[in-house]
């Protein structure tokens, strides 16, 4: 197999798998709620439409709501799932192994027994294996192999996509750093050989990444710039209409899906089934989704601050990505920081921003390919790239025992359980005093929030 000609992803894929495992003890949350914390909030609702379809028969989810799935109303008080189904998508092969094993077995074919819960867990680690993987081999395009191993490790060990691999991985965000990294290695496969397979396989990807989350859009400009990015490339595009036509309808077969859920089951092909919930493109929350002590991206991931920095030392034979980078990355933090739920609710750190890991990592190793050929600051960086790991694993570990508040955590709270680990029974109330919870209702409505309790 070509993995094993790659020794140095082997060493930092090693390196991966023993730091979860050493860690593996801090996952308190696996031990309160055993394999079940799988389908709990979010989850679950992505995952509904599988028990629906395969479970219950019925994907009007007109039966008994036994499973607490957030079912909006319509104009028409039809009421349906919330979420879409594209991580239902994502889901399938591994739920249909699941359900395959519990039909055979004296487990209950209900879609939430033990085979559902390992076999869904096992595909979240094969997504972001495989997306670590193909990541790897995007880099070595630009980089030497142990450069591109060590940003695999650092993009993984140094932020919250560790703990969205582990801890929740069953969200959407390690999915998501998946189909990116799909795009991404693609893109650049389609930009050497101009293969009409790479092209259809970047339009299917995106489209099942918009299905996710439509605020993924975004990401469809580094395809486009790079197509866009050399002459050959704007001949090639303008020469292969058909090819682009076919492109095009695939990028919308994974939303015409959905949409043609909801026109046989609801009452048309659009449905917003958030509601009351939307963006405030005039009030966006800049620093606080960046740097505040609710979930600030930087705060709790500040090796992305490194990679942010590192942009400017991209070479110019990657111009197209760091073209790339300067677009995306803006829009993707004016967008999150524009929803009115700014912090994510039960986050740790600024999730929306993980599956731009898969593009922040170029610059990132850029950084360190330009910091190695320093003499003095190259033995610098190593020892900030580990205190960087330490702080987010441990970061984590404060997340599952509770220690740091999914969306209530103040300057206050956060500077007291800095240095601590492990709080006593009186510590940790006094921590609990210190939280600061969001005002929900003004927040909802774009207006200031009040001092909430």
């Amino acid at each position: 197999m070509r993995i094993f000609q790659h020794k140095w992803f082997l060493v930092a894929f090693t390196a991966i798998v023993l730091l979860v495992g050493f860690t593996s003890n801090s996952w308190k949350i696996h031990q309160e709620y055993p394999y079940q914390f799988t389908y709990r909030n979010d989850v679950n609702q992505y995952y509904c439409y599988l028990p629906g379809l395969f479970v219950y028969k019925d994907l009007s989810f007109k039966f008994k709501n036994d499973r607490l799935y957030w079912l909006t109303e319509d104009e028409n008080w039809v009421a349906l799932p919330k979420m879409t189904m594209g991580m239902s998508l994502m889901y399938s092969p591994f739920f249909l192994i699941g359900h395959g094993v519990a039909n055979l077995t004296s487990y209950p074919a209900d879609g939430y027994s033990l085979p559902y819960s390992y076999a869904i867990r096992i595909g979240t680690y094969c997504y972001v294996s495989i997306g670590l993987y193909l990541l790897y081999l995007s880099l070595l395009r630009f980089f030497k192999p142990w450069v591109s191993a060590l940003s695999i490790f650092l993009v993984f060990a140094g932020t919250n996509l560790f703990y969205y691999s582990v801890g929740e991985g069953e969200m959407s965000h390690s999915y998501l750093f998946f189909l990116y990294s799909v795009i991404i290695f693609f893109t650049l496969k389609w930009n050497d050989k101009k293969n009409k397979l790479s092209l259809f396989l970047i339009s299917l990807a995106m489209g099942l990444c918009v299905l996710i989350r439509p605020t993924s859009i975004v990401f469809s400009l580094f395809p486009l710039i790079y197509s866009l990015s050399s002459l050959e490339n704007r001949k090639w595009t303008k020469s292969n209409i058909p090819s682009l036509f076919i492109s095009l309808l695939l990028f919308f077969v994974p939303i015409f899906i959905q949409m043609l859920f909801w026109k046989t089951y609801g009452s048309g092909w659009i449905r917003w089934s958030y509601r009351n919930e939307g963006f405030f493109f005039g009030n966006p929350h800049f620093l606080e989704f960046l740097f505040g002590y609710r979930n600030g991206w930087l705060l709790y991931t500040p090796i992305m601050a490194l990679a942010l920095l590192a942009i400017i030392s991209m070479p110019k034979k990657m111009n197209p990505i760091k073209w790339a980078t300067l677009l995306i990355i803006p829009s993707a933090i004016y967008l999150f920081s524009s929803w009115w739920c700014w912090w994510f609710g039960g986050s740790y750190g600024a999730r929306p921003m993980i599956e731009f890991y898969a593009l922040l990592i170029f610059p990132l190793a850029a950084g360190i390919h330009f910091v190695s050929q320093l003499k003095i600051a190259k033995y610098s960086m190593f020892v900030l790239f580990l205190g960087a790991c330490f702080y987010n694993v441990l970061g984590m570990h404060k997340k599952t025992n509770h220690e740091l508040h999914w969306d209530s955590m103040g300057k206050e709270a956060f500077w007291f359980t800095f240095s601590k680990i492990n709080l006593s029974g009186e510590e940790r109330d006094h921590l609990e005093s210190l939280y600061k919870q969001p005002d929900y209702e003004n927040a909802r409505k774009g207006l200031v929030e009040r001092e909430m309790d």
